[in-house]
């Protein structure tokens, strides 16, 4: 074999090797710091590298790692997306930044606004942009998914850290459903098993991407009160339903494919909230309410809707909480079942000496409460470890490799044999009539 050949075939198994590991094994060891989080705690994370402060830039969850990507407006100028790996505590550059030549037309209107460059960056990838909460993760897929204003629809592969343009606006400006940054939201709908794109200004429509066609369907006229006003979204399994938070009409649920809101009441103090998670092991939905520590500087307050009585409480957390020019804003806050915990990225600040550079962040994780992990699942495993006591992350790691990856969703299907487990008890007061064939049948 020739030696060009011999480098070449050596350089796409590194290349492979590298892809193969950008995406964290479902078997892979949790996080002890973050497995012993005590209940209603905050935790500075510190990781070795921080990510840059992305103004009006949301963050997502999915795959076991924390998205983070966006910019523009003199806040970042890079194209680049960052990683944070929670088993691994460490951010992780899944892609270099690249940014237009300085003083070009592109420039010019990435810095001055909010990103409407008119061109891909030299790699093929989206030049930066603000994307608020226009990102979701397919489970299905195991990809990012991202609409932006500019260059159209994408999506992006952690494990191969790669962007697939699916849609480009480039060529074809009229196949994505044009609206404004902050009166658009993206969201994945399981009924529908899809992501949809919810546009408040322009079109005024809602749309489901169809990826078999790699087009988008419309679903109807958006929903009245949701027409230009920014809203942040949550899914809520028992409602079969979205949780949000607009900033002109409060609190809703929203049924997306009847594409109907209903008013949620809420205190004062979350008006406006921009960040909200669900906790799958306690079914509560943690929301931050922002509070003013001085002139530029706020932090934030969980709060916890209890979603079977839609009852709130608001949280108390022991120790220093998160502190930031923009703390909480731009859907910052997601939850990681494995772990059990809320990963946020604060914006800490971004001085005038660092316009275009980013500013500073700060990695935080959030705790609302060990979880016990037996009557919400119907895998015989978490039965077994319920009767010890233990957490949800312990039970995970506890498991035999097969179970590991299906554990913390509440659909293990996995066969077992009754007489190997533990003898079945009731879970926090529950009669033992909650039990049948070893498994818990209690909603």
């Amino acid at each position: 074999m020739r030696p060009a050949l011999l480098m070449g075939a050596a350089a796409m198994i590194a290349a492979a090797t590298a892809h193969a590991a950008a995406e964290p094994a479902p078997d892979a060891p949790l996080n002890p710091t973050l497995t012993a989080m005590p209940d209603n705690t905050w935790l500075n994370l510190r990781p070795a590298s921080m990510a840059k402060a992305r103004t009006y830039s949301g963050a997502c969850f999915g795959g076991g790692l924390f998205w983070y990507f966006g910019g523009a407006h003199r806040g970042y100028k890079g194209n680049d997306v960052q990683l944070y790996d929670p088993r691994a505590g460490t951010w992780i550059q899944a892609t270099e930044p690249e940014w237009p030549e300085v003083g070009s037309p592109d420039w010019k209107a990435m810095t001055g606004g909010g990103g409407t460059t008119h061109h891909l960056s030299p790699k093929g990838r989206p030049f930066t942009e603000h994307t608020y909460q226009q990102v979701c993760w397919q489970p299905g897929r195991r990809r990012f998914f991202i609409v932006l204003v500019s260059s159209g629809t994408w999506e992006f592969d952690p494990k191969r850290r790669e962007w697939i343009h699916l849609i480009n606006r480039f060529e074809n400006p009229g196949a994505e459903p044009r609206g404004a940054w902050s009166h658009n939201n993206v969201l994945y709908e399981p009924a529908l098993e899809a992501p949809v794109l919810t546009v408040g200004s322009g079109s005024g429509n809602m749309y489901r991407f169809d990826h078999a066609k790699r087009a988008w369907q419309p679903l109807g006229p958006t929903p009245q009160e949701l027409n230009w006003n920014e809203f942040y979204s949550t899914y809520v399994p028992p409602w079969k339903c979205h949780l949000i938070s607009t900033m002109k009409k409060g609190w809703m649920t929203f049924d997306v494919p009847r594409r109907t809101v209903t008013p949620v009441e809420a205190p004062d103090a979350l008006k406006g909230c921009h960040s909200l998670s669900y906790d799958a092991a306690n079914r509560v939905v943690i929301a931050l309410a922002t509070r003013k520590v001085s002139k530029y500087r706020q932090t934030v307050t969980p709060w916890a809707l209890d979603v079977a009585t839609r009852k709130w409480t608001e949280l108390t957390p022991a120790g220093p909480a998160p502190i930031g020019q923009a703390a909480g804003r731009w859907a910052a806050l997601w939850y990681d079942p494995a772990h059990n915990i809320h990963l946020l990225v604060n914006f800490v600040r971004r001085d005038r000496a660092e316009l275009y550079d980013g500013g500073v962040t700060e990695t935080w994780a959030y705790r609302y409460k060990k979880a016990i992990a037996a009557c919400r699942s119907i895998c015989p495993h978490s039965l077994t470890v319920a009767a010890r006591n233990w957490p949800l992350p312990l039970a995970v790691q506890s498991a035999p490799a097969p179970l590991r990856s299906r554990l913390g969703t509440g659909r293990c299907r996995w066969p077992f044999n009754p007489q190997s487990l533990a003898r079945p008890r009731p879970c926090r007061g529950r009669p033992k009539s909650a039990f049948r064939n070893g498994a818990c049948r209690f909603p």
